[in-house]
């Protein structure tokens, strides 16, 4: 064994050791960390050098700092996260891990991140209380972990609940990205793509409902809808985990995000009432991050009172699901009023209905269908699809041109020019 690797290895034992029992804050834990590595390492050179004439080199001593900064960062997925093509991360138990990497492939860690059980939990748990935006527990008592790190990757873990202890990360590799940025990766066309931009600029924007699969690519789109809003607008982001970071690039953005009640069950703060409390924040928008519950009936509300160009996501498998999901959403509100008032109030205030789709086998992601709602005859919702992918794997085509003089109108004063449309009398 070389002299960096003894080193490194009684420098990680006791800097590991620190750590886990360490209640200071990050900071100063690992100013601390640093320099037990340094005594240590200034202790065993000296030996080295006195027993065998042996020192370190320029590249042992960078190595060492490296692997020092990679542990006192999130330890042993530090390098992970560094690395630009890693999306997802996954532990089962502490001796399989897996990469999920763009473009759908995955890696399988090469070495057990964790020696046993108990140390994966523990590193959890140390994660929880230092890395996090705010601390949260993790333990036999609050046995599942949702978290936000500091540098934004989201975090679930699990334990006593299931056989082996679970982890996932993922990472937001695509925090600033434009429209043109999927139409060059193939998951819309430059046509679509025209048409969302328009559909969603001031003056008269639309409001939009994304759905799809987990993982299927609804929040990396609603990112780049919102880069087309106009640059005086304000807009209220809502999220259960901060994912959208649109406060990075658009100063009157009022963002918030859920609160899980602390160990004594008090100071929860659920996505229904963020929402209800958004109406009072005087947005020109509300973007919702994901619809699950009953902040759906105040979502709905805010696109019928002002909030044009409100947008959401919503787990579906297809445009119809999304609407019958959003009304059955609503009917677990105390705000809801009967089911047919709310299929006509939907389909009155959602113009648009963006379907993403994923392939498992290639690892592709993107639109599968921009369907407009044109009406709600007779309690059932009336949608037309304006682009699909006649098949799987095909193109984003377009298969028609928009039927509702509203959202026509409001594409024309977004720059689309309605012309382009007029030698489509065959769709």
């Amino acid at each position: 064994m070389t002299l960096a690797a003894s080193i490194w290895n009684e420098v990680l034992a006791e800097v590991q050791s620190y750590r886990l029992d360490a209640t200071d804050p990050l900071p100063v834990v690992a100013d601390a960390c640093r320099q037990i590595a340094a005594d240590i390492t200034r202790t065993r050179e000296a030996e080295a050098l006195n027993e065998r004439g042996e020192s370190l080199s320029d590249d042992d001593t960078s190595w060492l700092d490296n692997r020092l900064e990679e542990l006192l960062g999130t330890g042993p997925l530090e390098g992970f996260l560094r690395r630009d093509d890693v999306e997802n991360i996954w532990l089962f138990g502490p001796n399989l891990g897996v990469l999920g990497l763009s473009g759908g492939r995955q890696e399988r860690m090469a070495e057990p991140p964790f020696a046993d059980a108990d140390e994966m939990v523990r590193f959890i748990a140390h994660l929880a209380v230092t890395h996090g935006q705010t601390g949260r527990r993790f333990d036999a008592s609050a046995p599942l972990l949702d978290l936000r790190l500091r540098t934004g990757e989201r975090v679930f873990a699990a334990m006593e609940v299931c056989g082996i202890p679970y982890l996932t990360v993922r990472c937001h590799r695509h925090r600033l990205i434009r429209l043109d940025d999927l139409v060059g990766g193939g998951s819309l066309s430059a046509d679509a793509a025209d048409l969302l931009a328009a559909a969603v600029r001031p003056p008269a924007p639309a409001n939009v409902l994304i759905c799809g699969a987990l993982g299927s690519g609804k929040t990396t789109l609603l990112r780049a809808l919102l880069g087309e809003i106009g640059p005086h607008e304000i807009v209220c982001t809502l999220e259960q985990t901060f994912e959208l970071f649109l406060d990075e690039k658009h100063p009157y953005t009022f963002a918030a995000e859920t609160r899980e009640p602390n160990s004594d069950g008090e100071g929860e703060i659920t996505m229904e009432e963020l929402a209800r409390r958004s109406l009072r924040s005087g947005a020109d928008r509300v973007i919702v991050g994901e619809l699950r519950g009953p902040e759906a009936a105040t979502f709905l509300s805010a696109c019928g009172t002002g909030s044009d160009g409100s947008m959401a996501t919503i787990h579906a498998s297809s445009p119809r699901q999304a609407l019958a999901r959003l009304v059955r959403y609503c009917m677990g509100s105390g705000l809801a009023g009967a089911q047919s008032a709310l299929i006509a109030e939907a389909a009155d205030v959602v113009h648009l209905v963006v379907h993403m789709g994923s392939d498992p086998h290639t690892g592709f992601r993107g639109v599968r269908q921009i369907t407009e709602v044109l009406g709600a005859p007779e309690g059932r919702f009336e949608t037309h699809d304006i682009y699909a992918r006649r098949q799987r794997t095909g193109p984003l085509e377009r298969v028609g041109r928009p039927q509702s003089p509203e959202l026509v109108e409001r594409l024309v004063e977004g720059g689309i020019d309605a012309a382009t449309w007029s030698g489509d009398a065959d769709l």
